[in-house]
């Protein structure tokens, strides 16, 4: 007797369909750059700094096993 197979969840049926892992990326970083935008003749210089320097820190430390290890 074979057991049935679950139909998938509506999450993997948006994940297949569209790519939403790609598609909430791309959204976020279209969100981000617009607020900076936006924003920017507000900003003080530290924060116009920590703006640069954070996303790049950030991709530093989820690269950080593959490019120093």
């Amino acid at each position: 007797m074979t057991s049935p197979t679950p139909s998938p969840s509506l999450l993997d049926k948006l994940t297949n369909g569209i790519y939403l892992d790609y598609v909430l990326k791309v959204g976020g970083i279209v969100i981000l750059v617009l607020a900076i935008i936006n924003g920017w003749g507000h900003l003080t210089l530290l924060e116009k700094v920590g703006f640069i320097t954070g996303p790049i820190m950030w991709y530093v430390g989820a690269k950080f096993d593959k490019i120093y290890r």
